[in-house]
Parts: C-alpha cells; sequence; structure tokens
C-alpha cells in the first residue's frame, strides 16, 4: 500500500524513541480474553431459514502474524499482550443441501482493545465484523511494505476505531427505506484514509448505493450474506445493492445469484450454485 509504506517512514523519523521501547514491548504483560462467538441460527425473523453451522473459521491477526483455526466452540480464547491491537474474524461455515460445507455468510468480528471501548463484554459481533476486516488488511499490507511491529501498532493504534464503529453501528440503527451495508463501502479509499491520517466519516458511505425488491428476483428463499441485513430483508423484501457492482445474494443452502443493478430497467442475473467451501493446503 503505497500510502502506507509513505507514512511508515514518516514514523521511522519522528518517532524513532518508540522503535527503543520494542524489549519492553515484548515484556509487557499478558492476558487472556475469551471471546464469545454469535448465536447461530441468528435470532432473527429468518430463523429457520439459516443453513445448519458445521463450524468457525477463525482468523486473529495483529502486527506480527496472522493465524487462523477452526472450532465448533462458542467461544475463543485469545492469549495477548496487553493493549497490543489485534482482531479476530469468526465466519460461519454452514451446510449446503448436499451436506458439502460453504463460506456464504460475511464474518463477524472483535477489535482489541477498541472493542473494550465499545462494551464491557468480550463479544465478536456482525456488526464489527467490517472493520475487522480492515484492521486486519492494514496489519496484512504492513508486513507486505516491511513494516516493524511496532510501526504497525502504532499506525493502527492513532486510528479512532471506536469513532468508526460508532458511525457504522449509527448508521445501521437508522431506519430508513435503505439499509446500510457496511461492506458494499469501498475499501481502497478507506483503507488510504486511515493509513495517510485523513479519515473521514465519509469514507464510511455507500456510494452509489439503491434498494432493489425482491419481487424483481426469483422466487426463491433469500438470504443477505450480511446477517443483520436479513432482519429488514424478511420486513421489507429489500436488499440493498451498489449501481454497476456485482453482488451476490442466495439462499445459503444451494442456489445464488450475481446481480448487477444498472437502472430500475437494467438488472442483469447470473444464476450459480453456491460454491463449496475447500480449506486451505
Amino acid at each position: 500500500m503505497k500510502n502506507l509504506f509513505i507514512f511508515s517512514v514518516l514514523i521511522i523519523t519522528l518517532f524513532l524513541p518508540l522503535c527503543s521501547c520494542s524489549q519492553a514491548l515484548d515484556a509487557a504483560t499478558e492476558e487472556s480474553i475469551c471471546i464469545s462467538l454469535p448465536s447461530w441460527p441468528p435470532q432473527d425473523a429468518l430463523a429457520e431459514s439459516y443453513p445448519q453451522l458445521t463450524r468457525w473459521h477463525i482468523t486473529i491477526a495483529n502486527a506480527r502474524e496472522e493465524k487462523s483455526f477452526y472450532t465448533s466452540e462458542n467461544t475463543v480464547l485469545i492469549h495477548t499482550k496487553k493493549n497490543r491491537p489485534f482482531c479476530l474474524l469468526a465466519q460461519p461455515l454452514t451446510l449446503l443441501f448436499d451436506n458439502k460445507e460453504c463460506a456464504y455468510f460475511q464474518p463477524a468480528g472483535y477489535l482489541y482493545p477498541a472493542e473494550n471501548m465499545l462494551t464491557s463484554a468480550s463479544c465478536a459481533s456482525w456488526e464489527q465484523g467490517f472493520l475487522a476486516h480492515i484492521m486486519k488488511t492494514v496489519f496484512s499490507e504492513g508486513r507486505a511494505e516491511s513494516l516493524s511491529p511496532v510501526e504497525a501498532e502504532y499506525l493502527v493504534s492513532i486510528f479512532n476505531w471506536k469513532k468508526a464503529q460508532q458511525s457504522i453501528e449509527k448508521k445501521l440503527s437508522q431506519d430508513d427505506k435503505l439499509f446500510y451495508n457496511p461492506w458494499l463501502v469501498p475499501q481502497r479509499p478507506l483503507l488510504e484514509g486511515i493509513t495517510a491520517q485523513s479519515f473521514k466519516t465519509s469514507l464510511l458511505n455507500t456510494t452509489g448505493s439503491v434498494s432493489l425488491e425482491t419481487s424483481k428476483l426469483p422466487a426463491i428463499s433469500y438470504l443477505s450474506t450480511f446477517i443483520p441485513e436479513n432482519q429488514f430483508l424478511a420486513a421489507r423484501n429489500q436488499i440493498t445493492v451498489i449501481k454497476n457492482v456485482p453482488l451476490l445474494l442466495g439462499d445459503g443452502k444451494k442456489s445464488g445469484i450475481f446481480i448487477t443493478y444498472k437502472s430500475t430497467k437494467n438488472i442483469s442475473l447470473e444464476f450459480i450454485y453456491l460454491p463449496i467451501y475447500i480449506e486451505d493446503i
């Protein structure tokens, strides 16, 4: 990431004393955090429509590394150094009609330590999944740009994740005709805003979004990949799409449609079978 690399040079120049603290960072107090995963099926109006959960794909990222594993438990125990930022993503893997696995739904997320400023409970939530993904990407691109762990942690720590999450949750709580789905936010401008310290809440807007009535689509039982949208979908039979950007919508069990909305009279549909989840080798 170009801006990330430029900013890393700025960090080295202005905050070189921080690097001398690396040994102290390694000796920081450790703590264990028990993170609760969301309940399954989600308790909304479409609860009976969700496919069966097989396990969770857990990804944990920090300045030093990224690791992943699977669990069927409803909690995850994390050992970390106190106040050292990391993020957790928990993607539900569910059964298709033929008993194979699918990774159809967007992950839930947990931010540390920013999450503790939002709620006293250590719980991964669907609402925090997007920002957890963004933090993971910042860490990943920092390693790709050869930032040291101290520099990457500083870069992540100076961004106000709490304010960004509050902005997302405010948008989600608004009773608008158009549902806000953070996964539709353009990610590259947002990442550049974070790394260049030029973040504006407008970067969290879903520019070009429109509401599409499911009555204009083939008749199947639709589920949004973003779990909080399904309550809205059940109540209003509408889904939010971005003009000219393909969106996958399906039943979570077998069938899916790639929707490309150009105008009310020009909607392209591509029918697919939902893809089978294949573990990384």
